[in-house]
């Protein structure tokens, strides 16, 4: 399922920045990599969208009195970094850690973590690589 999964969602997102940031334009690489307080304990990492309820504050909308506060502040962190990036192209503003534009010499991309957003080198890339390669590269 990883393997499909790198192959058919994630490395082509790469691909995507990667193409955008060679443009000359500012893209912003992203890993949702958050769990639901409600849900880590039977759920082994997030899904395909799950972003989603917390993107659009939806996230009472989506696990009802399950919802904590540690959910209702990543949404908040995620709306905050969406609604500065449709004003001015930029997710950055106060309050939140700073996300890097994406550059392929660095490959850093924020990642939306349990423990709130984190920037980083992909600890992704190695395999994505391969994913790539195997792949035969893109068009």
């Amino acid at each position: 399922m990883a393997v499909a999964s790198d192959r058919l969602l994630v490395e082509p997102m790469r691909f995507v920045v990667q193409q955008v940031a060679a443009s000359g334009q500012h893209a912003y690489e992203y890993r949702f990599s958050y769990v639901a307080g409600s849900e880590r304990s039977h759920v082994n990492g997030a899904g395909h969208a799950s972003e989603i309820p917390y993107v659009f504050n939806a996230v009472k909308t989506r696990f009802g009195d399950q919802s904590n506060p540690t959910d209702n502040a990543m949404a908040a962190t995620m709306i905050g970094y969406w609604v500065a990036f449709a004003k001015t192209g930029d997710p950055n503003g106060e309050g939140r850690p700073h996300w890097p534009a994406y550059s392929p010499q660095t490959d850093i991309l924020l990642d939306f973590t349990d423990a709130g957003a984190v920037a980083g080198p992909d600890p992704w890339k190695t395999r994505l690589d391969l994913t790539e390669k195997v792949a035969g590269g893109h068009p």
